[in-house]
């Protein structure tokens, strides 16, 4: 009975809730229509006009309307604006759908758009959505147009010098309208409310600037103009005069057949003057500029570029466009790199997995003349062959050509087009159309992106169920760009169809998803758009636009790097619109350093791009870089790059922030031929020739000889172990080949070069591919174009010819699967030529293809030959997912006899001779790959290992380091996904190192090295300028102090100059010592030093806070002053701020910055860099051009200030710096202090402050580096009028230095160390200062007065110095004479008081004695 109760009741809750849910959708709590705003995008809602000289603007709305009811019935959706428009996405399913809301030409003003839907059946059924937005006029008063200029100090690689931020604004403006006045010049916009001002080259228009005329519309719907004036591209800061250039052509001759490929002539332009700034030519008629690649001490810097046609080259001579040559005859002849028309052959064959094949067959009436060429479907899939791919039978005046090609039998076109041979386009049939609408859609399930590291992003794809047939197959597509497909080979689930792959956006930003199919269908979606109505999804992506100009406060670890034979490590500092990083980690920069590849082939090798960290104790940004050996000098050309195709070039930066490059060489050219013979023997013959690289010097390369008739090849690698002669520099090689006695006269052609020197500079040539010819390895040789060719002659009959070609007699294919489960092909092969024999070092390759083109390469080598016969085998692995699902065809092709004449074998071919030519069994194997990491650098602990097949649960990383013998360490990964992992705890390395990763199935990657980035910053060298010659700056003669005379012969000796110290001895007089102390504490928060010498007698210490300083010192930076020519005071700065970076152990950098000239509207931020080193050990360094031998425990302070903006040009600089000295006595002490020229010839002042027997000892050097060069400064004690302390026991001294007016930079270089005296400060000393109770005498000499323990009978004592502080030495006594007059004063005392008179002589027959001055009972003063 309870259980039949509790039944009943739980059968009435269930009813009741029943009865509440179906109360809820008949009282229509949720609506049966809603409609929601699902617009993407801050800015969509409220805008500026489309146009800035316009009043109207367009909107574009997304709405998503559900309808609950499920009822099936159309909905009519429609706005109470008659002008907009609403049309369907193209996005919706059974129940909902996104709608496109168009809405024109509105003027400014807030508007409400209602936007309603309904049942087209019943219109009591709606619901409706009210969208806020708003069109405003670009506010005329907050706008702002900042104007950023290029110094143009380089050529640059971008084709604009004029960079415009518009700022006050809210939202992004639209099309910024260029007024039709203004001619030749245009806006493009590059990030937000960024825009390049675009200029075209017209003579007419030749001048240092341009105008812009921008219109706009004000609140009162009237144009303005703003006329903004630009800086040319095309005018440069330098002047020439035409006697500073030299131009030559190469060839001279002006009907020209190309030797070489892209190889026409080129011409050299020497500028024989200092180059600032790159000077302006032009080559009128193709617009292109010579760029500089190298300088010769003492020869000018060369500048290349090339000419294809009738060229006309002009110079900026004297700030006018001038003509410096002209050539209106010029005919060049191209080589020809195309094939005849060719002919299509299908077969009626259908493969297992769904291809079928077809042939492509040439007959040509041309020579072939050894170039490459393509074969590139209409959906972009394509593949660069050369020879001997297609290559039948011949030779090449007269061959067959013949190769198979597979194609997907099944498509939903009747045709697709094929390009083959570089220009002919040919239809190909389709053996059985598709109807698409017969198989299922190709449609996104889901999309993620996920940032790693720097620009390295993760996509992981998912597609919905597929049509699954064999041979068909799905592909994802980044950007529709057949180099991002992403295939088997990027499954991480194919039963669910999910794909992952890793893609740097340094090279390419996705914006575009294309899914398609062996049937050639597409389906695209674009990034943060939606692409799923249930869920409502869209895949973002984190790819923030960057403002570039935003990047502030840029400075360098080192201004003034000299990368002369060497290169050089810095760091790059900077800020981007403040000091924090932003919280998006997405936001990062790199640094590329613009050079031979952006020069030569307007390409970045990425591998030599470097990126940013943030650094947390600066609050900056910073990266890591190397500048090359040889730069160029000057100011460094790079580019910090934001996001893709958006770059800051440095020449954008202000001149404070630019990185100074000094070097006596620059080499940015790769190495030539110099001299070239021929050489030619009975049956050997070669070249000898010269390879020239006179600055970085030649490090390897790499020749191919071809035989110009048979093709046949012969490799050679050099490296400066082949020499025969000379150096890296300049030497002399040679390559030979050797033929056999049957052979066929021919000529043989050196095809392909690539020198490389030791920086990566390339010299290359090439008849076969395209190469920039201005970097021709011939260049010396352009007017023969017979060098690189030599005809062998063999005496046989015929010329030896033999056109019978090689016949294949046996090939066979294994496929086998490796422990790793990696698959490869193994192939085993042989021919026959019964008349002449096969080639010998001549090596057939066995060609495998699938579809859309893919196409694998495997070299053989020869097994056995002899006078008949050659066995040839071959292996090769395959990529992941290559065969797998689609048919595989073979072919080979490149069998060469002695006689000429060569023979391949297409698919086609080996089939007919009932040889292997398919397979259609290579599987998807699981495997584990590495294919790339992150940049490593020596200093890392994490790694982010990048390729497929990864499980981070269940997978470990293993080591092995530089010096393991085996794998050391086992590193479980923290994070990862299917195609990325991260791993920690890697031990900091600057050695190479190898990983590898297992799973828990003992399944094992592949061995992969990281090469760690190292870079070294602790021997850097002192800054030193652009080589100019510098200023005699040298101190005058002085003489030499000291009793004895410059501390006796062992511690100095007296020269012209004054005193010259033996180490350790320093000072005017020779005799101080430096005091060896432990390296000062560090201080944090300001470029202060604190020398302390410590009481070592101290044995009272219970801890560290009871240490005993006898004395201290204290360094510190106090100001920076602008002075007038009058000395007055303009400007004052103090430094409250810095921040400090340690460098190494030894040395730190602080950096702080001021805004100069506060009261413009434009002030500019100046940065001072102070680099504080401390020195254990006697160095020799190097500054402004000069040695300077720095001191064990000695400081040097390396001031660097960037540009200043002076508010007269008359005014100068003063930087104010505080030293004092301290002593832990107070009583019976007396203080000096010293200022004045060194003696030493290190030509600068010095300041002292003594106190007893110690001393703070400063250098200030009278040179600086200013402007990039070498100037004179001045150094003043400033003590009267900075109210300095100086008592008996402290003392302290500041020192202005005094820095003319300048432009760009300024580099000083002070230094400090405590010297230990050999006499102390005493009352007798000029200047001093004592306590009050210490007597004018000292206290040996007071003792032996006053208290007189056995004292001698007479005593005699020196008291010249308390009358006359000069007395003992002193110049000649008139100017017009060579002799000093000397009184001292000597008191003479008479310990017995026996009152016997006392007789006074000297040892100089020249001087007398005067009669007493002062006398007592017992002492008396004399006059000497």
């Amino acid at each position: 009975m309870v259980k039949k109760i509790l039944l009943l009741i739980l059968t009435l809750i269930i009813i009741q809730s029943f009865t509440t849910l179906i109360i809820k959708v008949k009282g229509q709590n949720q609506p049966t229509i809603q409609l929601y705003d699902i617009t993407i995008g801050d800015d969509k809602h409220n805008k500026y006009p489309d146009y800035t000289d316009t009043g109207l603007c367009t909107f574009y709305f997304l709405v998503l309307i559900v309808e609950n009811s499920n009822s099936g019935i159309k909905l009519i959706t429609f706005a109470d604006d008659k002008n907009s428009q609403i049309s369907s996405s193209g996005l919706s399913n059974s129940s909902s759908e996104i709608m496109t809301v168009y809405v024109p030409n509105k003027p400014p003003n807030n508007y409400t758009l209602v936007i309603t839907s309904k049942f087209n059946n019943d219109s009591s059924i709606y619901n409706n959505i009210s969208i806020n937005y708003s069109c405003e006029y670009i506010p005329r008063d907050s706008m702002k147009i900042n104007v950023y200029f290029s110094s143009k100090y380089k050529i640059p690689m971008y084709l604009y010098s004029t960079m415009l931020y518009i700022t006050g604004l809210k939202y992004p403006l639209g099309i910024v309208k260029v007024n039709n006045k203004s001619t030749n010049i245009g806006l493009s916009p590059y990030g937000p409310n960024v825009f390049k001002v675009n200029e075209v080259f017209k003579p007419v228009d030749f001048g240092p600037n341009k105008n812009i005329l921008l219109d706009f519309l004000d609140s009162s719907n009237q144009i303005y103009t703003i006329n903004i004036t630009t800086s040319s591209l095309f005018f440069s800061n330098m002047n020439l005069e035409k006697n500073d250039i030299t131009f030559k052509i190469y060839p001279t001759e002006t009907n020209i057949t190309e030797f070489g490929y892209n190889c026409p002539p080129i011409y050299s332009i020497i500028v024989n003057k200092t180059i600032d700034y790159d000077p302006f030519i032009i080559n009128e008629i193709s617009f292109s500029q010579p760029v500089a690649f190298y300088e010769i001490p003492g020869k000018g810097t060369t500048y290349l570029g090339k000419v294809d046609s009738p060229y006309l080259i002009d110079a900026q001579i004297n700030n006018t466009l001038s003509q410096i040559h002209n050539e209106t005859n010029l005919n060049v002849s191209s080589i020809n790199t195309q094939f005849p028309n060719c002919q299509i052959e299908y077969l009626q064959e259908t493969f297992t997995s769904g291809s079928s094949m077809f042939s492509i067959k040439i007959n040509p009436n041309t020579t072939y003349q050894l170039f490459d060429y393509t074969l590139k479907w209409s959906e972009g899939f394509d593949y660069i062959y050369s020879w001997p791919f297609g290559f039948e039978s011949g030779q090449n005046s007269n061959y067959t050509f013949k190769s198979s090609i597979l194609q997907s039998t099944y498509c939903i076109k009747s045709t697709n087009y094929l390009y083959f041979g570089n220009e002919n386009q040919i239809g190909i049939q389709t053996p059985q159309v598709v109807d698409p609408s017969s198989i299922l859609p190709l449609e996104l399930e889901s999309g993620q992106i996920i940032h790693l590291y720097d620009k390295v992003y993760l996509i992981n794809i998912k597609i919905k169920n597929v049509y699954k047939t064999k041979g068909y197959f799905v592909n994802v597509r980044l950007n529709d760009d057949v180099k991002f497909n992403l295939g088997y080979e990027s499954m991480v689930d194919i039963e669910n169809n999910i794909y992952e792959t890793v893609l740097d956006f340094q090279t390419n930003i996705f914006d575009i998803l294309v899914i398609t199919d062996s049937y050639f269908r597409k389906s695209f979606y674009n990034m943060n758009e939606y692409y799923s109505i249930n869920p409502l999804s869209k895949i973002d992506i984190r790819n923030p636009e960057l403002v570039l100009v935003l990047i502030q406060n840029v400075t360098y670890l080192k201004n003034y790097i000299n990368v002369t034979n060497k290169s050089v490590d810095n760091i790059i500092y900077f800020n981007y619109n403040g000091s924090e990083p932003n919280s998006d980690d997405s936001i990062n920069f790199s640094i590329y350093i613009i050079g031979y590849d952006l020069i030569l082939k307007n390409s970045v090798n990425f591998s030599q791009v470097r990126y940013s960290t943030w650094n947390s104790t600066i609050s900056k940004y910073q990266i890591e870089f190397t500048v090359p050996a040889n730069t160029r000098p000057g100011p460094l050309s790079f580019a910090i790059i934001c996001s893709y195709s958006i770059i800051l070039p440095s020449d954008f930066l202000p001149n404070s922030s630019q990185l100074f490059i000094v070097s006596k060489n620059f080499d940015h050219y790769g190495p030539i031929f110099s001299n070239i013979e021929k050489v030619n023997s009975t049956n050997e013959f070669g070249w000898k020739f010269t390879i020239d690289d006179p600055i970085n010097g030649f490090s390897y390369g790499d020749i191919i000889v071809r035989g110009e008739m048979d093709s046949s090849t012969f490799k050679f690698h050099l490296t400066p172990n082949n020499l025969t002669r000379g150096n890296e520099f300049n030497g002399d090689y040679q390559i030979n080949i050797t033929l056999p006695n049957r052979c066929a006269s021919q000529n043989y052609i050196i095809t392909d070069v690539k020198l490389y020197d030791t920086q990566g500079n390339l010299g290359e040539f090439s008849v076969s591919t395209g190469f920039n010819g201005v970097g021709n390895s011939f260049i010396n040789y352009l007017s023969d174009p017979t060098i690189n060719k030599q005809f062998k002659k063999c005496n046989i009959l015929n010329d030896g010819i033999d056109s019978s070609p090689p016949i294949l007699t046996l090939f066979t294919q294994n496929l086998k699967v490796k422990a790793n489960g990696i698959q490869f092909l193994s192939f085993d092969f042989q021919a026959t030529d019964n008349e002449s024999g096969l080639k010998d070092k001549q090596y057939p390759i066995v060609y495998i293809q699938t579809t859309e083109a893919k196409t694998l390469e495997c070299v053989s080598s020869i097994n056995f030959i002899n006078e008949t016969t050659a066995n040839y085998t071959c292996s090769i692995d395959l990529p992941v997912g290559f065969g797998y699902n689609t048919d595989v065809i073979f072919s080979v092709y490149g069998f060469i006899n002695n006689g000429g004449y060569y023979s391949g074998y297409s698919s086609e071919s080996l089939k007919n001779l009932s040889f292997t030519y398919t397979i259609n069994n290579i599987q998807l194997n699981k495997v584990i790959q590495i294919i790339n990491t992150n940049q490593f650098k020596a200093t890392d602990t994490h790694l982010w290992i990048v390729g497929r097949g990864f499980n981070y649960t269940n997978q470990k990383v293993y080591i092995k380091y530089n010096q393991d013998i085996d794998f050391s360490q086992t590193i479980v990964p923290t994070n990862g996904y299917w195609s990325a992992i991260l791993i920690n705890n890697i031990k900091p390395t600057n050695k190479p190192f190898i990983i590898k990763v297992n799973d828990t199935s003992s399944l094992q990657s592949n061995e992969f090295t990281v090469v760690p980035l190292v870079f070294i910053y602790s021997d850097y060298p002192t800054p030193t300028p652009t080589p100019t010659p510098t200023p005699t700056l040298t101190n005058k003669p002085q003489i030499c102090l000291g009793e004895p005379q410059c501390g006796g012969s062992k511690q100095g000796y007296c020269s012209s100059t004054g005193c010259i110290c033996y180490p350790p001895w320093i000072g005017n007089d020779c005799n101080s010592q430096v005091v060896i102390i432990p390296q000062p504490s560090t201080n944090a928060s300001q470029p202060s030093t604190e020398l302390p010498i410590i009481d070592t007698n101290n044995n009272n210490q219970t801890s560290s806070n009871s240490t005993k300083y006898l004395f201290k010192s204290l360094i510190s930076i106090v100001s920076l002053r602008e002075l007038s020519f009058d000395s007055k005071e303009i400007n004052i700065y103090t430094f409250d701020k810095w921040i400090y970076t340690p460098i190494d152990n030894i040395k730190s950098q602080y950096f702080t910055s001021i805004q100069s000239d506060q009261k413009s509207m434009n002030p500019l931020t100046t940065n001072i860099t102070v680099t504080l080193e401390w020195f254990n050990e006697t160095t020799m360094i190097q500054f402004a051009n000069s040695n300077i031998t720095m001191n064990p425990s000695s400081i040097k302070y390396t001031i660097e200030i960037t540009e200043y903006k002076f508010t007269s040009q008359l005014n100068n600089l003063q930087l104010v710096m505080s030293a004092s000295f301290e002593s832990s006595a107070t009583k019976d002490i007396c203080s000096l202090k010293e200022f004045g020229d060194t003696s030493d010839g290190d030509n600068s002042n010095f300041f002292k402050i003594q106190i007893e027997d110690h001393s703070l000892y400063g250098r200030f050097i009278k040179r600086a580096i200013i402007d990039s060069k070498v100037s004179p400064i001045q150094n003043q004690l400033l003590d009267s009028s900075m109210n300095s302390i100086q008592t008996s026991s402290t003392s302290q001294s500041f020192i202005g230095i005094l820095i003319p007016n300048y432009k760009q930079s300024i580099i000083i270089d002070p230094d400090f160390s405590v010297l230990i005296d050999s006499k102390s400060v005493t009352n007798n000393d000029k200047n001093s200062v004592c306590t009050s109770n210490k007597s004018k005498l000292t206290s040996a000499q007071l003792a032996g007065i006053i208290i007189g323990q056995n004292p001698p009978t007479i005593e005699l004592f020196d008291i010249s110095s308390q009358t006359d502080k000069d007395s003992h030495n002193k110049y000649p006594d008139s100017t017009n004479e060579k002799n000093c007059s000397f009184s001292f004063n000597v008191l003479i005392v008479d310990n017995s008081n026996s009152g016997i008179e006392l007789v006074v002589s000297t040892n100089d027959t020249n001087s007398f004695v005067d009669k007493p001055q002062l006398t007592n009972n017992s002492g008396k003063i004399y006059n000497n």
